[in-house]
């Protein structure tokens, strides 16, 4: 390959996928048709590649073109990033991070760590995705977010990715106050309740599968699996649902009066890591953001 691809050419290419068809893409980029077919065509003699099939139906991916959509993307967040960094050294309360965290973080140190952020850079976009650290990895990946909070596991591939611990956090279960099992004290006196656990077998709830499978199987029932905070306190507050969640989530949403943490410490704890991109820098923002999460973290009594 004697050239490398335009800038506007990845452009196009991203907005085709996005769109799945070049007239949805034109109109998107409020280009013709014509000139979005011409960049394509282009950008696949560049490459000497089908990057798409044509077809009633839209566009689809040839394997080339998927593994190549996935590293144009990664180059397209990282300009953006190394633009938006250089915007933030020129105006300093400006700029962008991205994180993603679990609903452990978002309730506990999140609204101070955004209050002191914000007064430091009052003028940046903040943009938080909440999830368990499974779901969070392509994101991260990708470069749409700068760094994720979560538990790891011995499954989670990350030789990419700088790992950070964090803090390391008791785990209780959780139940309603007045819920008939509510005075158990061992996990044999569990046996005929009902459970909401999240959906990923990743990370802590992957060692809490392992040290709880056969509990799980001897159940009445199988577990309702959400990774909805909502939908999951519902079921404990409505439905005399049990659930396994941090301790220091035990009083969400000013719920203490209804909500109670039994007395059964038998659950491991659980580390909580940061992880960030070998490969791409952070920006001055994600590290100052990053540096404030530390100390929050480190302050906190989880």
């Amino acid at each position: 390959m004697r050239y490398l691809p335009k800038l506007q050419q990845l452009k196009v290419f991203q907005q085709v996928i996005r769109s799945g068809s070049i007239r949805g893409a034109a109109r998107a980029m409020n280009q013709s048709q014509p000139a979005v077919s011409r960049s394509l065509r282009e950008l696949e003699q560049t490459l000497d590649t089908q990057l798409v099939v044509r077809g009633n139906e839209g566009m689809t991916l040839t394997s080339t073109g998927r593994a190549f959509a996935q590293r144009m993307q990664f180059i397209l967040e990282e300009l953006e990033r190394a633009a938006d960094e250089i915007q933030q050294m020129n105006q300093y309360t400006q700029g962008a991070v991205a994180i993603g965290c679990s609903s452990l973080i978002a309730m506990t140190v999140f609204p101070a760590l955004a209050d002191e952020f914000k007064g430091a850079f009052p003028q940046a976009k903040l943009m938080v995705k909440e999830g368990q650290l499974s779901t969070l990895l392509p994101a991260l990946r990708e470069g749409r977010l700068d760094f994720a909070v979560g538990t790891i596991g011995p499954g989670l591939p990350l030789e990419d990715l700088v790992r950070e611990p964090l803090f390391c956090a008791p785990f209780g279960i959780l139940a309603r106050r007045g819920h008939p099992l509510e005075n158990a004290t061992t996990l044999e006196e569990l046996q005929t309740a009902r459970w909401v656990l999240p959906e990923t077998d990743m990370g802590y709830y992957q060692q809490i599968q392992l040290s709880m499978g056969m509990f799980y199987q001897q159940s009445a029932e199988t577990p309702v699996r959400t990774d909805s905070v909502v939908c999951g306190l519902n079921l404990v507050l409505q439905s005399d649902y049990l659930t396994i969640v941090a301790r220091a989530m035990g009083t969400p949403f000013g719920l203490q009066d209804k909500l109670h943490l039994l007395s059964i410490d038998s659950l491991p704890q659980a580390e909580y890591c940061v992880l960030y991109s070998q490969k791409s820098p952070l920006t001055f923002a994600a590290r100052r953001f990053l540096d404030l999460l530390r100390a929050h973290c480190q302050a906190y009594c989880w």
